[in-house]
C-alpha cells in the first residue's frame, strides 16, 4: 500500500523539508499535496512559496508526484504535477484546458457515483473518497461505506481513500484496493512526531505482509 501524503492545513512545527525527507524515506509516497487552509489566497501562495524549493527537489528526486489543491493561480506560478479539486471548485476540463491533457487532474467524489462518471468524462486521473472516517481536516459527516462499496467495486479510474485515516484503521482499507491512502494529521499532528509516526505505519504494514 502507498500514500498520498498532504501537508498541514497551516504552518506547523512539524512539517519542513527535512522531515518531510524522513518521511518519504521511511514510507512510499505516490503523491505530496500542498493544501494549505488559508483564507486568503496569498497566505496560501506563502505558505507554497515558503516550502516549494526544497519540498520540490526531494519530490523530483524520489519521483513523488506534486500537487495543489485548488488553486489554478498557485498553479500557474509554480510547477506541479497535478491538482486536486474539490467539488466546489473549477472543473477538470478547465484544469485540462488550462494546464495541459498531461497534468495530472484529481476530484473528489465523497462517495457519489454521478461525481465519479463527471470526472471520468472530463478526463480526470484519479478521484477520491471520502471521508472514510472521522476526520479533522474535512469538516463532513464520513461516508456511508456500504454505498461507497457499491460505487468502489465499479471504479475504472486510480481512486485514493481520505479521511480520519491512522495507524488504528487504515488496514481496514486494503481490500478496497485504493491506488493510495491519504494521511494528514496521523503524520504532521502525532503526539511522537512525524518520524516515529512513519514507522509505526511501516511496522504494521511489515507485520500484515
Amino acid at each position: 500500500m502507498k500514500f498520498y501524503l498532504i501537508s498541514p492545513p497551516k504552518i506547523n512545527g512539524n512539517f519542513n523539508h527535512e522531515i518531510f525527507d524522513k518521511v518519504t524515506d521511511i514510507i512510499s509516497v505516490n503523491f505530496f499535496q500542498f493544501r494549505p487552509k488559508y483564507k486568503s489566497l496569498s497566505e496560501r501562495f506563502n505558505f507554497v512559496s515558503y516550502h516549494y524549493k526544497e519540498i520540490s527537489k526531494i519530490c523530483k528526486k524520489k519521483k513523488i508526484k506534486m500537487i495543489i489543491n485548488n488553486d489554478f493561480e498557485i498553479a500557474e506560478k509554480f510547477i506541479f504535477d497535478g491538482i486536486h479539486l474539490g467539488q466546489n471548485d473549477k472543473k477538470c476540463r478547465e484544469a485540462k484546458i488550462n494546464f495541459g491533457s498531461e497534468f495530472i487532474v484529481g476530484v473528489s467524489c465523497s462517495n457519489s457515483y454521478r461525481l465519479y462518471i463527471e470526472a471520468k468524462n472530463q478526463k480526470a486521473d484519479y478521484v477520491a473518497f471520502g471521508p472514510v472516517f472521522k476526520s479533522l481536516s474535512k469538516k463532513k459527516k464520513e461516508i456511508n461505506f456500504d454505498k461507497a462499496v457499491f460505487v468502489l467495486k465499479k471504479l475504472r479510474l486510480p481512486f485514493t481513500l481520505i479521511g480520519g485515516i491512522n495507524h488504528t484503521n487504515f488496514m481496514e482499507l486494503v481490500k478496497y484496493k485504493p491506488l493510495n491512502i491519504a494521511i494528514i494529521n496521523s503524520i504532521w499532528d502525532y503526539e511522537k512526531g512525524p518520524v516515529k509516526s512513519a514507522l509505526f505505519f511501516k511496522k504494521i504494514l511489515n507485520k500484515e505482509n
